[in-house]
C-alpha cells in the first residue's frame, strides 16, 4: 500500500505516519509539505492508494484546489484531515468529493478505523452533521446501554476490540477465533446496533461514554 500525506506540519505528518502503519506495517509513505509539492509527487510518484491532506497549507487557494484533486485521482480515495470544526465548512469539504472529513481532534484509534473504512469503499462523515445509525443527541443515549445489554458476551468482546482499532485478523489472535468467525461475529455486531460500518459501531461505543463494555 503507497499513501500520500499532505500537511505543512511535521508532528501532523509523524503522526499521520505512524497510524497509516497501524493500517498495513508495509505502507510506504510519501509526505508533501505544500499543495504545489502534492501536486508534484501525483505526477512523479505513486500509483497511490489513498491521499491524506490538509486545506489550510501553502499554495491551497480554495475547495476549487480540492475538487480538482479528486477528479484528477479517481477513483483514488482523498480524505481531509483539518483543523476545521465548522458543519457549513465540512459540508462545502464534502461536497468537492472527498471520501472522508477527520477533524484533528478525532481520537488516534478512531482515524485508524475511517481511514480502514475508506480503504475499503466507504466514506465518513464527522457526527456533528449527522451519520445513519448514530446520533450525538444527549436524548438518544440513555437507549445505547441497552442495546449493548441485548448483545451476547461474545459480540461484546468482538466491538470492544473493533473500538481498540484492531483488524479481523487481530481479534481472530486475541480471542482464538479463525478470521471467518471473526467476520461472523462483526457482521453480528452491525446487525445488533443497527449501523452499517464499523466505524459506526464504534462511534457507538465513544457516544456512550463506556471505556470498555465487557
Amino acid at each position: 500500500m503507497q499513501v500520500l500525506i499532505a500537511d505543512d506540519h511535521s508532528i501532523v505528518r509523524s503522526g499521520l505516519t505512524h497510524l497509516v502503519g497501524e493500517l498495513n506495517e508495509d505502507a510506504r509513505v510519501d509526505a508533501a509539505t505544500s499543495f504545489d509539492q502534492l501536486n508534484q509527487m501525483l505526477s512523479g510518484g505513486g500509483p497511490y492508494d489513498l491521499i491524506i491532506m490538509d486545506l489550510r497549507m501553502p499554495g491551497m487557494s480554495g475547495l476549487d484546489d480540492v475538487e480538482d484533486l479528486v477528479r484528477r485521482v479517481a477513483p483514488v480515495p482523498v480524505v481531509v484531515f483539518s483543523m476545521i470544526e465548522s458543519p457549513d465548512e465540512m459540508r462545502a469539504v464534502l461536497s468537492r468529493g472527498v471520501r472522508a472529513f477527520i477533524p484533528k481532534s478525532t481520537d488516534d484509534v478512531l482515524v485508524v478505523n475511517i481511514l480502514r473504512l475508506v480503504l475499503a469503499g466507504g466514506s465518513y462523515v464527522p457526527p456533528v452533521l449527522g451519520m445513519p445509525g448514530v446520533t450525538s443527541a444527549p436524548a438518544a443515549k440513555p437507549q445505547q446501554p441497552s442495546v449493548f445489554d441485548g448483545m451476547t458476551r461474545r459480540q461484546l468482546e468482538v466491538l470492544d476490540l473493533l473500538a481498540q482499532g484492531l483488524s479481523n485478523q487481530e481479534i481472530g489472535e486475541r480471542l482464538g477465533l479463525n478470521l471467518s468467525t471473526v467476520k461472523t461475529h462483526v457482521t453480528g455486531v452491525l446487525k445488533a446496533l443497527g449501523v452499517g460500518s464499523r466505524t459506526q459501531a464504534v462511534l457507538l461505543v465513544k457516544e456512550s461514554g463506556r471505556d470498555r463494555l465487557v
